[in-house]
């Protein structure tokens, strides 16, 4: 189980979302690369939970998207519409990751999987933003 989370930081159009803080992490089937990738060190179904609040640049459309070895998921997006620079706008989504059996670390026949959020809407700042990511 890993937990992570950033506060009040700026993301530009189809920018990376940092995830800079690890709140909670036990075992090993799960890390926190770098700031703004998740790794998933064993095979199985994971429940990935994003959610925070976001204040725009401007008014227009605000959209966080999960991104899974390179991929925008479709069914992992948060959409909001901002209707100035000001308004706090809540978000949150929950998805499901498959790991497949493959997935092993220090193999070099193996292709581990990677989680990343990213900011595909107008430019924001990210008040709050978290992820909770469970092996089920």
């Amino acid at each position: 189980m890993l937990e992570v989370y950033s506060k009040n930081v700026d993301v530009a159009t189809e920018g990376s979302i940092p995830l800079t803080t690890v709140a909670l992490m036990k075992g090993t089937s799960t890390q926190l690369l770098g700031t703004s990738t998740i790794q998933f060190n064993k095979c199985g179904i994971y429940e990935v939970t994003v959610s925070g609040s976001v204040t725009g640049s401007a008014a227009g459309e605000i959209e966080v998207q999960l991104d899974k070895d390179g991929v925008l998921q479709p069914q992992a997006v948060a959409l909001a519409t901002a209707a100035d620079a000001t308004s706090i706008i809540p978000f949150s989504f929950t998805t499901l990751i498959q790991v497949p059996d493959n997935n092993v670390i220090n193999c070099p026949c193996a292709t581990v999987t990677t989680i990343s959020l990213r900011n595909m809407g107008i430019a924001v700042t990210y008040n709050t933003i978290g992820v909770t990511a469970v092996r089920i």
